[in-house]
């Protein structure tokens, strides 16, 4: 699992999904044989293809996206081909999650084991504070990606 953010409001929301998930600890016991691996990265652009690289059976990413298609909050859960096509998406990181699972596909990097969880937000300025919804929204996203571990396992 790798949350991305930055530190920036709602935008810290993939970080504070890793740190619940982490906190949770009972994940631990659903895995038995395979290690599971929960990071968080400040805006890693081109650096995620280090983590698409490796060679992990599944790799879930969290991250903050800013569509204006939907209220704070909402959830959006992609495949990697689908996060491709996802032009609606915008990143408040210089390169994003969609163009660099695109280059890492055009460089025959393994992307077909990626899930990419997207929480709608608003707030990214250094100025601002994360929002009431964007704090609902992780928790929610928190429980929802344990669930998926679980399945995984």
């Amino acid at each position: 699992v790798l949350g991305i953010g930055s530190p920036f409001a709602d935008d810290t929301a993939g970080w504070l999904v890793a740190d619940q998930l982490v906190e949770l600890g009972t994940l631990q016991k659903y895995i038995t044989d395979k290690q599971l691996v929960i990071l968080a990265e400040n805006r890693p652009g081109l650096n995620l293809l280090d983590y698409l690289n490796q060679d992990y059976d599944h790799i879930i990413l969290v991250d903050m996206v800013k569509t204006n298609l939907l209220e704070t909050g909402n959830l959006y859960t992609l495949k990697a081909q689908e996060i491709i096509g996802f032009s609606g998406m915008l990143s408040s990181h210089n390169l994003g999650v969609s163009p660099s699972l695109a280059l890492a596909e055009a460089l025959g990097i393994k992307i077909e084991h990626v899930t990419f969880w997207g929480i709608e937000g608003e707030r990214y300025k250094p100025e601002e504070s994360i929002s009431a919804a964007m704090l609902t929204a992780v928790d929610k996203t928190s429980e929802l990606v344990a669930k998926q571990i679980i399945e995984l396992f």
